[in-house]
């Protein structure tokens, strides 16, 4: 019998992906987990900056607020930066990182979405002794000095564990940003490893991109409807690609017949899942997220050793187990 409703302490696992990505070692505030040098010596922190690469998304603004929260209680000035638009801008982040260092910033929080692009910049910032905690990176190896979020591999799992238990055979359509997005591909594969042990009628029979932009969600989920009539569940990996789903179903009458699953339990998503139109969602533990990250700042400050991934807990909800508001 699978289990519907499941709450994981994700340090608690030693899953293959999660040892992939974290070494046994931990880093310390003189220098990054790839030995890139920064400051030899302790910086006071006094300033913070999140680069909220998403501020159109509420589960970044939940972060914001807990950073917040946290970082005044140590007496710390939180600054919330963002880019503009409905889409990830990664070049609008990586500029506002940039700006940060130039105004001085004791400590920056960020979201390398693609690791890869991010990477000079960060290393920039630890260059200047600026302390750097990245957010669901999904490499810890690209200049932070640690990364506090999800383990998305684990998080795929939940996802597909939860619509398994409803629908074990469920033929899926899948939208997330691109191939290139580590976290993405991350939960993706878990998704797929979790059907493929447990539910072996289970089938990602498409997957598409938007590269960030949920503007062009609510076409490539037509499409995909329109390409693939077999589909029984779509899967956004990106909860800014919710409502697209949600309407290319009903415009189709096949609301009830097709189910939906996805990521964060915003207010939007609660309503849906109220509704009936959103199966359930993995809930990354977003406030966590925030908390943990000023957390991990003021150990870095105090010389302390922090680990290079420390997660957060995820969970699966449904109608059957929403928390109360």
């Amino acid at each position: 019998m699978h289990t519907t409703q499941r709450t994981i302490t994700l340090g608690a696992l030693a899953l293959s992906a999660l040892l992939a990505l974290s070494a046994c070692g931990a880093v310390s505030g003189g220098s990054t987990d790839d030995g890139q040098s920064g400051s030899t010596e302790l910086r006071e922190v006094a300033t913070v900056t999140y680069v909220n690469p998403a501020p159109f998304y509420p589960a970044f603004d939940t972060v914001a607020q807990c950073l917040i929260e946290e970082g005044e209680s140590f007496g710390w000035k939180v600054n919330v930066v963002g880019t503009a638009g409905s889409a990830v801008d990664n070049q609008g982040a990586i500029d506002l990182i940039s700006q940060a260092i130039t105004n001085g910033t004791d400590a920056l929080v960020v979201f390398p979405t693609i690791p890869e692009l991010f990477t000079p910049v960060i290393k920039q910032a630890r260059d200047a002794g600026i302390y750097v905690v990245a957010q669901n990176a999904g490499d810890p190896s690209t200049g932070q000095q640690t990364q506090v979020g999800t383990d998305a591999y684990e998080l795929g799992q939940i996802i597909a564990e939860g619509l398994g238990s409803t629908v074990p055979d469920a033929q899926v359509g899948v939208l997330s940003g691109s191939a290139s997005t580590t976290p993405h591909v991350q939960e993706l594969t878990g998704f797929e490893d979790y059907a493929a042990d447990n539910f072996p009628g289970m089938t990602v029979v498409a997957s598409e991109y938007n590269n960030g932009d949920a503007t062009k969600s609510p076409e490539i989920w037509s499409n995909m409807l329109t390409a693939h009539p077999e589909i029984t569940a779509l899967f956004a990996i990106q909860g800014t690609d919710v409502a697209a789903a949600i309407t290319a179903i009903a415009e189709r009458g096949l609301t009830g017949k097709v189910q939906v699953v996805a990521a964060d339990l915003t207010p939007d998503h609660r309503a849906a899942i109220e509704a009936g139109t959103l199966l359930g969602v993995g809930e990354q533990g977003w406030c966590e997220a925030g908390t943990k990250s000023a957390d991990a700042i003021k150990d870095l400050s105090e010389g302390k050793d922090v680990p290079e991934t420390i997660p957060t807990t995820s969970t699966w909800y449904t109608k059957d187990n929403l928390p109360a508001e």
